[in-house]
């Protein structure tokens, strides 16, 4: 009985919600769309305030459609924008305008979720807690506190916000799919794919645990850093209540407007720009929403960073192949930039590797200068042009964040100081980057991981062996070889075998190599173990016999 009573009571919100979302796309001339969500017109609440400038820009009608229908809607719009090679970079640009906002939680209630999380007083947690916020975003509002006589702020989420986020995605997933059904042009930006995505994202953003494990964890990998990142106390934090250390400082949004008297806008720019690329190439861990709201200014010109709700995460793998791209882009080489996205398997198809490097070399002889500049315009040509619909390529969301995060670190560092140049920050990392592949830690690391895989390929091959031969002698597989194809036979298995223990050795050779030269010895050559460099240049050796041998073979 309660549950009917509960399935009758969501059908009703869910009834209101769907008219409110097509009545809001009505009033912004998006009748075609609402009429494509098949809620019957009968039953719609026209409003007459239709928008005064129905004729503006489509994107930026959007962006106020989802503005309008509130939280969870921004919160997608948001999401959307890290997409700019599927929505296209001017409506992306548009949607990372969305202001996230929300009625403020009067004090009581604020103080009630607070100790349902805590299951103890607030008075007898904080010395002092500010009945007043400081801030108040989509999810949550900000509070400041004394705790053990430290001045922290505390982030309280509003009351019922995880209920009415969840609703919404319900609504989402129906939507998404009615659109994608209804609208032939849509299908191919896979909405109902885009909005489990969201939901994703949005479980992360609910709970306040992740936001403290990021802030921590890019704390420890920039604690040697210029940059500051706020102290996060875990043992005040819960799913629904952030307690970190509160950052005295001013907004970069109000540094971008003072007087460039006031700071050193040139020093603000560059800290804030080499951290940030260094999160990415070096890290692998950044902070993907580096708007100018979530950094602060503080003395000496000192950058701090806020809000870790939404950090990308990059492997050895990616971050490798994005600093070779960065790399090629800059010195403008479109066979390379071709080669690398082949690798990167953005580019799927090999066929047309020729067509794709020429009108890249086109792109490239476009921007011809720019790439020395900005790096990211260039690429961001690349994805503009009609390339990628016309190839079939999809550019991963991995490498999206990346490019949009670098496209907001090189306006705000224009917007500080107009001789910025990204160019000049990004590549010396993205080479020390590709340096970084064959220092000994990280040959042992992949040597390891080779020798592990071959080890066990080595293990398998008889049994494998074994199988092929018992379904061929249970006549499973009927095959007529003459004296001469067992000779055959058996040479071929002889050469697999040989090259296999020859690579389990040389793997072998190299991670014991690698590990000497990690150990520190009275007999060096330019800094380096006698033994160690003797093992490299064996390994060398051995790898070029089996280069050879394969080479011979024809096997390649």
């Amino acid at each position: 009985m309660i549950a009917d009573t509960m399935n009758i009571s969501n059908g009703k919100r869910n009834f209101t919600r769907m008219n409110e979302i097509a009545r809001v796309l009505i009033k912004y001339g998006f009748n075609t769309v609402a009429t494509k969500l098949n809620i019957k017109v009968k039953f719609l609440s026209f409003n007459d305030n239709i928008y005064d400038d129905i004729n503006d820009d489509t994107n930026v009608r959007i962006r106020m459609v989802l503005q309008e229908l509130g939280t969870t809607f921004i919160k997608l719009g948001q999401t959307l924008s890290t997409y700019p090679n599927v929505i296209g970079f001017e409506l992306a640009e548009e949607l990372s305008k969305l202001q996230e906002s929300a009625p403020i939680d009067d004090f009581e209630t604020v103080k009630q979720i607070f100790e349902e999380e805590f299951q103890q007083p607030l008075d007898d947690v904080f010395d002092e807690f500010s009945e007043k916020p400081i801030a108040s975003a989509s999810i949550g509002q900000v509070h400041t506190a004394f705790l053990d006589n430290k001045f922290v702020a505390v982030k309280i989420q509003h009351e019922n916000v995880e209920e009415t986020v969840e609703s919404d995605i319900r609504l989402m997933h129906i939507l998404a799919k009615r659109l994608n059904d209804n609208i032939s042009a849509l299908q191919s930006y896979n909405l109902p794919g885009m909005i489990d995505v969201f939901e994703e994202d949005m479980k992360k953003e609910l709970d306040y645990k992740f936001e403290a494990m990021n802030a921590k964890h890019l704390g420890h990998l920039l604690k040697e850093d210029e940059v500051y990142i706020p102290e996060v106390y875990l043992e005040h934090t819960t799913k629904k209540v952030l307690t970190m250390e509160y950052v005295e400082g001013v907004s970069l949004n109000n540094v971008l407007e003072a007087s460039d008297d006031d700071y050193d806008k040139k020093q603000i720019a560059m800290q804030g720009a080499d951290s940030f690329i260094k999160q990415i190439l070096l890290y692998g861990f950044f902070h993907a929403d580096p708007h100018p709201g979530n950094i602060f200014v503080l003395e000496n010109d000192k950058i701090a960073f806020v809000d870790f709700g939404m950090v990308g995460h990059l492997d050895d793998k990616l971050r490798e192949n994005i600093s070779r791209l960065f790399v090629y882009v800059a010195e403008g080489n479109a066979r390379l930039i071709t080669k690398q996205l082949y690798y990167m398997q953005i580019i799927e198809d090999r066929t047309h590797l020729d067509e794709i490097e020429y009108e890249i070399m086109n792109i490239l002889d476009k921007n011809y200068g720019i790439q020395f500049d900005d790096i990211t315009a260039v690429i961001r040509d690349i994805i503009e042009d009609d390339l990628l619909n016309k190839y079939g390529i999809v550019i991963p969301r991995d490498v999206m964040m990346v490019i949009r995060a670098i496209s907001m670190i090189d306006d705000i560092g224009k917007k500080l100081y107009p001789d910025f140049n990204t160019t000049e920050i990004v590549k010396p990392y993205a080479i020390e980057m590709m340096i970084d592949l064959v220092k000994p830690e990280r040959l042992l690391a992949k040597g390891t991981e080779t020798y592990i895989d071959l080890q066990n390929t080595a293990k398998r091959l008889p049994m494998s062996l074994s199988n092929l031969f018992d379904i061929v002698e249970d006549g499973k597989v009927r095959v007529a070889l003459d004296v001469m194809d067992f000779e055959l036979l058996d040479k071929l298995i002889s050469k697999i075998v040989n090259v296999l223990v020859m690579t389990i050795i040389t793997a072998a050779m190299l991670i014991a190599s690698a590990m000497v030269m990690l150990i520190e010895t009275d007999v060096n050559i330019m800094g380096y173990p006698v033994l160690g460099l003797a093992g490299f240049v064996f390994s060398a050796i051995l790898g070029i016999i089996l280069i050879v041998m394969i080479l011979r073979r024809g096997n390649y």
